[in-house]
């Protein structure tokens, strides 16, 4: 996992994210936030944010089927508003906003939480490899 993305940094997009009103730029902006966190936590790759997306469920998000569930709903919306035409406006404006912070929140919290077993298990393995050195 990368070391990019911080939870401040995640606050701070959810909070830029609720105070615009275009529908366009609100779909940009959190499909760039979300292919950011993809990109650059989860290594994941792809022409857009659905092919992201299934590379990070292939790779580490395969125990979160919500936030996979969450993400591909905000990627439909936003192919929606950028190809459909017709398609002009964001349904449902507050669950796509909410939607977009639970995910968002949900991708930082796992990231912290591998970063915490990983250090764990750093010290742990430091402590066991001592352990037996003594012996």
């Amino acid at each position: 996992m990368g070391s990019s993305t911080s939870k401040p940094d995640v606050i701070n997009a959810i909070t830029e994210i609720q105070s615009i009103s275009n529908d366009y730029e609100l779909v940009i902006k959190a499909s760039k936030e979300l292919e950011y966190i993809l990109e650059s936590e989860f290594q994941s790759s792809g022409r857009g944010l659905h092919e992201k997306i299934t590379a990070a469920q292939q790779q580490h998000l395969q125990q979160h089927p919500q936030v996979i569930k969450d993400m591909r709903f905000l990627a439909t919306i936003r192919n929606k508003l950028i190809h459909e035409r017709g398609f002009d406006v964001i349904p449902n404006r507050k669950a796509f906003i909410t939607t977009f912070q639970k995910s968002a929140t949900v991708l930082t919290e796992i990231v912290m939480e591998q970063k915490r077993a990983k250090a764990g298990d750093a010290v742990g393995g430091s402590l066991m490899s001592d352990s037996c050195a003594i012996q």
